[in-house]
């Protein structure tokens, strides 16, 4: 069975009958555009539309399969009209699990989609919350306790009187994590002693 000819010889019934492939449609309750796939050769009819096509146009089923009109006196071997049939059956299969490979990753597309949102909307509460500083916590980040390395390899402030000002005004709620934060200021003052 090929799809080109079936197209073509559905085209050229369809025209016949001054049908548009709307009217087909309607009458097979299909859309336009299965019409028009089937008459580009891009697709075959369900298996389940043969006959209801077959009758719209006034054919056998087996010159749809075959894609041509046979002469009345012409009988068909029952090995062709079996192997037509087995080729139907076979693309229709073949349409059905192209149809199941779509719809399937159709909705692991939908969850995946899903799954990133809701992971964008839970990323969007929890950034305010977690981008907020607890009250009386330093700001380290603050120009101030800007830092560098020396030779010697050891963090220093790059301005030293401006982080113990700094310091001295945050001096009131140091939590422990800001040892480090001591450790460098202290680092700082034997560096400068040094010198």
């Amino acid at each position: 069975m090929d799809k080109e000819k079936l197209g073509l010889f559905v085209s050229q019934l369809r025209k016949e009958q001054n049908m548009t492939q709307k009217e087909l449609a309607e009458k097979l309750g299909v859309t336009d555009k299965a019409v028009s796939k089937w008459e580009r050769g891009l697709s075959f009819p369900d298996i389940s539309l043969l006959e209801p096509l077959s009758d719209t146009f006034d054919v056998s089923v087996m010159e749809l399969l075959q894609g041509k009109r046979l002469p009345n006196k012409e009988t068909i071997p029952v090995e062709l009209a079996q192997e037509a049939l087995d080729n139907s059956l076979h693309i229709s299969d073949r349409e059905i699990q192209r149809k199941h490979v779509i719809s399937k990753s159709i909705i692991l597309l939908c969850c995946v989609s899903l799954m990133l949102l809701i992971s964008i909307i839970l990323n969007i509460i929890n950034l305010p919350a977690s981008s907020r500083q607890p009250e009386n916590v330093p700001d380290i980040y603050q120009k101030a306790y800007e830092t560098e390395v020396t030779e010697e390899n050891k963090e220093v402030f790059k301005h030293p009187e401006k982080a113990l000002g700094q310091m001295a005004e945050d001096a009131e709620n140091i939590p422990a994590e800001w040892q480090h934060l001591i450790e460098t200021l202290s680092n700082t003052y034997k560096e400068v002693t040094k010198q």
